[in-house]
């Protein structure tokens, strides 16, 4: 889905959340295929790569293909003091309380997200919302050391990307998602280490990156050292001699995080066009868009749930938006890193679902809660 990858990269750099510690451009890129019929197409085309038609059947496809373990849901309340002028571009239901709405959050994302990103009041006079969700497990959990999460199998590598050398990692999943963890150099900044994750998958999607990729000149890099030492193996798992064998530390971590999307890719567009659907009010409408977003990694599999919403109100006219971008500071050890999942197979395939920018600040100590796989001598 290049579209999806290509309005992530403009989103980010439009919203500057390059660091953020998790949010789904996807959840946002639903939200508003779903009702593009109601912008000008240009501007849809511009913002989400496809013409409105194309990006509400891309949408909804998306929304009613069965994943092993992706979900996706689109929820839509109109007040039942507001008569549309001319037909909306979904079909809604009457406007319920707060309550309930974050009821409909909790149950589109398995628990993961308990409330709505956008309140409700008696001005509220339409919202729309869409529900992500990921919940893979990794084939064979992983073990754990001091602390920290190890990987022995599945895709570890390192690659030659625009911005250098890049250390990979992701773990197997029989759940149809893939998630990477991708390390730069300390003194590269979050926004380009997203340009070597892209050059990473696509990589990997034309098989040039796999298990024990590396440079044939391997040597000590900014996030790995290489030792040549003597190791005993069972026979029947023993390496051929001289081979090169991958060990990566990982940490455990979540996060949470709450966005203001007014100014992304396509917002104002898809708000101008359902507000001119909408009754004059005598104050003017006003809208906001926002996500609330979550994120956990840790030895048994990876979960990631977003709920992005759209609401017009009666009231004022629209807000001004004043672009903020919040670095995290970046420690000596353990360091930032990125990490994407993207579903695998049917309709889903290739989607980037999930984006985070892991800091030391959401590690968590990985703990033990049943017996681990013994780690080879």
């Amino acid at each position: 889905m290049d579209e999806i990858w290509q309005y992530a990269d403009r989103a980010r750099t439009q919203l500057g959340t390059a660091d953020a510690p998790v949010i789904s451009y996807t959840g946002l890129w639903l939200l508003l295929a779903l009702v593009a019929p109601a912008a000008d197409d240009r501007a849809i085309i511009e913002a989400l790569g496809l013409p409105a038609e194309q990006a509400r059947e891309t949408a909804e496809k998306l929304i009613a293909e069965a994943h092993p373990t992706v979900a996706a849901a689109l929820g839509a309340w109109l007040a039942d003091w507001v008569e549309p002028t001319a037909a909306l571009p979904v079909d809604v239901e009457p406007l319920p309380d707060q309550n309930t709405l974050n009821a409909w959050a909790a149950e589109h994302t398995r628990e993961l997200i308990k409330t709505m990103p956008v309140t409700v009041d008696d001005d509220t006079m339409l919202l729309l919302a869409t529900a992500l969700v990921t919940t893979p497990t990794w084939t064979d959990p992983l073990t754990i050391e001091d602390g920290r999460l190890v990987l022995r199998k599945s895709l570890q590598a390192i690659v030659e990307t625009s911005i250098g050398p890049v250390a990979v990692a992701r773990p197997a999943s029989r759940d149809g998602v893939d998630v990477f963890s991708v390390i730069a150099a300390p003194d590269v900044p979050a926004e380009d280490v997203w340009v070597a994750v892209a050059e990473v998958i696509e990589q990997y999607a034309a098989g040039a990156v796999s298990h024990l990729s590396h440079p044939d000149d391997l040597a000590d890099g900014h996030a790995w050292t290489v030792k040549r030492e003597r190791r005993e193996y069972v026979a029947y798992e023993a390496p051929e001699p001289n081979s090169v064998v991958f060990t990566t530390r990982l940490p455990a971590w979540n996060a949470d995080a709450a966005h203001d999307l007014g100014i992304a890719p396509g917002v104002v567009a898809v708000a101008d066009g359902i507000a001119a659907r909408l009754p004059e009010q005598d104050g003017g409408i006003r809208f906001s868009c926002a996500q609330n977003a979550t994120a956990s990694y840790d030895q048994h599999g990876f979960k990631a749930a977003a709920v992005t919403a759209m609401a017009w109100m009666a009231g004022s006219a629209r807000p001004e938006y004043v672009e903020r971008k919040i670095r995290h500071v970046q420690v000596s050890f353990d360091r930032p890193h990125a990490v994407v999942a993207i579903a695998r197979g049917g309709a889903w395939d290739g989607v980037p679902l999930f984006e985070a920018w892991v800091t030391p600040e959401m590690f968590t100590t990985a703990e033990f809660d049943w017996p681990s796989p013994s780690a080879p001598a």
